[in-house]
């Protein structure tokens, strides 16, 4: 990618490949909608990702992301574009983006915190003021929003809380019929040894498919023992992980106890699907959902509670299946991924005014 001197080019910085992300979906034929597509459509933003590191001739550029990594990279790469307008899909990229900004004037930076309460984060946003050099900051999380707010005083006009987002146009219930076993997906955040330990013994099957496109985590399940009544699968297209929510009785999505909004996207792709789900009582994860209402909730690292939450599900089957019902109509009225774009069009057009 060549610098341009055009102050009006506005980018989408996407801590992703997604040029291998797209071209592995080719393949696939029937996928879902990809918010970094459709975010860069109605932002009028040209796409920058680590798909652009790998091409890039920068001397500079390629030792920083040897010794400070892809996001930081990816900021720097970014910023040498010279734009009026940037979006930035995460903090890790969003701060080192701001820092450099500190150096621009007339730019707008809007940018998704997942998690900005990290510890290690804390320092860097309170140190060098990151803040000022974001104009609008996106959080799927109230935790996130308040720690925003209330530990590194970011003015509450610059906040905001909004819900992730599925395809619900992909993710459709399947036809009625005889659903069976669990399933548990995704990788961040997972606390797959409390789920095993709860489902041991079970005559109930169980597939696990801790793999994600996004996260950078070690898989829970490596190197440990597994149930018997336990699969574990990976390398699935979307057409058949959607195919496993549509014939799943029960999808169950265990988490760490952390306040991030991890578990979201399994969330939402199972209530899309009207799948009944039970999630951990994660601080992060409770305000996207209603517990008891479209989903059950556990105590973190309780496999007991787990257990038995598990098990009355599986004997009460026309109120979980309600429960499923209240869960995808919950998404069509509010979480789509359209409700998504239109909240994230808003906030980027205030922070231009």
């Amino acid at each position: 990618m060549e610098e341009s001197n055009v102050h009006t080019k506005r980018y989408l910085l996407v801590t992703a490949d997604t040029e291998k992300i797209l071209e592995r979906l080719s393949m696939e034929g029937e996928h879902p909608r990809q918010d970094f597509s459709e975010l860069a459509r109605v932002l009028n933003a040209e796409v920058i990702s680590y798909s652009h590191l790998e091409q890039s001739s920068s001397i500079v550029i390629r030792l920083i992301r040897r010794f400070f990594g892809s996001p930081a990279a990816l900021a720097l790469l970014g910023f040498k574009q010279k734009a009026a307008f940037y979006f930035t899909t995460a903090e890790n990229t969003g701060m080192v983006l701001a820092f450099l900004l500190k150096f621009r004037s007339n730019v707008t930076h809007v940018m998704i915190g997942h998690r900005i309460s990290a510890a290690k984060k804390r320092p860097f946003f309170r140190f060098f003021r990151l803040f000022n050099r974001i104009d609008s900051l996106i959080c799927y999380s109230e935790s996130q929003a308040a720690f925003a707010k209330d530990e590194l005083h970011v003015p509450a006009f610059k906040v905001h809380r909004i819900d992730f987002q599925v395809d619900e146009k992909f993710f459709t219930p399947g036809a009625p019929g005889r659903n069976s076993g669990i399933l548990s997906v995704g990788r961040e955040l997972r606390d797959y040894p409390t789920l095993f330990k709860a489902v041991e013994g079970l005559n109930i099957p169980v597939t696990v498919v801790a793999s994600s496109p996004w996260s950078r985590r070690r898989d829970q399940t490596r190197n440990r023992p597994v149930p018997e009544n336990v699969t574990l699968r990976t390398g699935l297209t979307y057409l058949e992980l959607r195919d496993m929510y549509r014939h799943a009785a029960l999808v169950v999505v265990p988490l760490m106890d952390v306040d991030s909004p991890a578990g979201v996207t399994s969330i939402l792709e199972a209530q899309a699907v009207a799948r009944p789900v039970i999630v951990s009582h994660s601080p992060g994860i409770v305000d996207s959902i209603r517990p008891g209402e479209t989903a059950v909730t556990v105590s973190c690292e309780q496999p007991d509670e787990l257990k038995k939450a598990i098990l009355w599900a599986m004997e009460h089957i026309e109120e979980t299946e309600e429960m499923g019902r209240r869960a995808r109509q919950d998404v069509l009225e509010g979480k789509t991924l359209d409700h998504f774009l239109a909240r994230i069009r808003d906030i980027c057009a205030r922070a231009e005014y």
